[in-house]
């Protein structure tokens, strides 16, 4: 398998990297054809005969030995996937102080708590692709752990990366995350009914309080360019 994605890899279609830093949401993604992950997750999703309805890996083990394979493909070191498989749950010394972190996860369990009896409903709606786009619900639901997976590595690579707030890792993940607030921001002034009035205005202030932070603490992210995503990658 790592031969076949290495030849995916070679294509001259491929966008070098696009998958770094992007928000994983490929079913509203338009360069799905020119993504090494992406192409490459076909592949063994088609070599293990899996349906639609089929997570794409069974256990973690496999899910790491397949990102060690991408990451091979192109010639990059899984350093920080090592150190995590390599020490007991909450060992691995990849952890950050910073407030950030913690008011991320707070906006999460804050989202898991209130939605309660719409759950379902929106769980539904995330399983459902639209030509128009996702759903308000389906957008904040995608979005509520997410925004702290992306807050927390580039607070770490900010405090642990070559560059700091400078470094592109920093910069990546903290752009992701941003874009993934203003998107939930959006999303929940489109769900009044979803929230009572104080609930509502106390999520867009946590959210607000956040973005605020993290633009403070990696200032060139707004301005990080992904290309294929926020500029064009040429055609060969």
């Amino acid at each position: 398998m790592s031969a076949r994605f290495l030849d995916i890899a070679r294509d001259p279609q491929i966008i070098p990297g696009v998958h770094h830093y992007c928000d994983e949401w490929c079913d509203y993604c338009r360069v799905t054809t020119r993504c090494l992950l992406f192409r490459c997750t076909a592949l063994h999703r088609k070599s293990q005969g899996l349906s639609d309805s089929d997570p794409s890996f069974a256990t973690f083990a496999e899910a790491a030995s397949f990102t060690r394979a991408v990451s091979a493909a192109e010639g990059l070191r899984t350093d920080e996937l090592d150190a995590l498989l390599s020490h007991p749950p909450g060992e691995s010394g990849i952890e950050t102080s910073d407030p950030l972190a913690d008011m991320a996860w707070e906006y999460a369990e804050r989202i898991a708590t209130m939605i309660g009896p719409v759950a379902l409903q929106w769980a539904k709606e995330a399983r459902t692709v639209s030509g128009d786009g996702p759903s308000a619900a389906e957008t904040v639901l995608y979005y509520q752990l997410r925004i702290y997976m992306r807050v927390f590595r580039a607070l770490v690579a900010r405090e642990r990366h070559a560059g700091g707030a400078q470094s592109e890792e920093a910069r990546g993940c903290a752009k992701v995350a941003l874009i993934s607030i203003d998107r939930s921001l959006d999303a929940l002034s489109r769900l009044a009914d979803a929230f009572s009035t104080d609930d509502l205005r106390d999520l867009r202030e946590l959210l607000g309080r956040l973005r605020d932070g993290l633009e403070a603490r990696v200032p060139a992210a707004r301005g990080y360019v992904r290309i294929g995503l926020d500029a064009p990658a040429a055609v060969s």
